[in-house]
């Protein structure tokens, strides 16, 4: 019984992978903004998340009942450092020099020298936590994602500073979608 379990899991991850990565060549995707594009390989339907986060071997694991998880859980133990302007509404991780922002003010901001601004939808400020979204963050550092994304792949040069080595994003029947971000050691 126990071989038959694990079969069966073994298989279910395999057609999971498999389809992120065929999703990505579906030609009607590519039609879509890429948030809509990024929920769409995976399950835009799934509404919660559990996010696994590995670095120097070691993993932390937390659910969310939301689609968007806070960056100081997905960063804290990358060595990034967060900062929060309640004034103007940002919050900047910054890593290796350079930064990352999230605007939260409903105004366009233009990114400075060695910064990366992302697109207003794809972050959430709720309860005073500046959170991302997690089909965003994994389709963008995807591991089994082909090259067909120009899109996703611009970003994953742009935010290479981030030192984030793979992501990967499993469906779960659970009803999560199981986010796994493996730091650079």
């Amino acid at each position: 019984m126990k071989r038959f379990v694990s079969l069966l899991l073994m298989l279910t991850l395999a057609v999971c992978v498999g389809s992120v990565a065929s999703a990505a060549l579906d030609q009607s995707l590519m039609d879509l903004p890429f948030k809509e594009r990024a929920a769409n390989v995976y399950n835009s339907s799934l509404k919660k998340v559990e996010l696994s986060v590995i670095k120097d071997g070691k993993a932390t694991k937390t659910t969310y009942k939301s689609i968007y998880i806070p960056v100081k859980d997905v960063f804290k133990r990358s060595g990034a450092t967060f900062k929060w302007d309640g004034k103007k509404k940002i919050t900047t991780i910054k890593n290796e020099g350079q930064e990352l922002i999230l605007n939260f003010s409903g105004k366009e901001i233009t990114a400075g020298k060695n910064q990366v601004v992302l697109p207003q939808e794809w972050v959430q400020l709720k309860n005073g936590v500046s959170s991302i979204d997690a089909f965003v963050l994994v389709y963008i550092f995807e591991y089994a994602a082909d090259d067909s994304d120009q899109e996703r792949l611009d970003w994953e040069e742009k935010l290479n500073f981030l030192e984030i080595n793979e992501t990967t994003g499993l469906p779960g029947l659970d009803k999560y979608m199981h986010v796994f971000v493996q730091f650079n050691d």
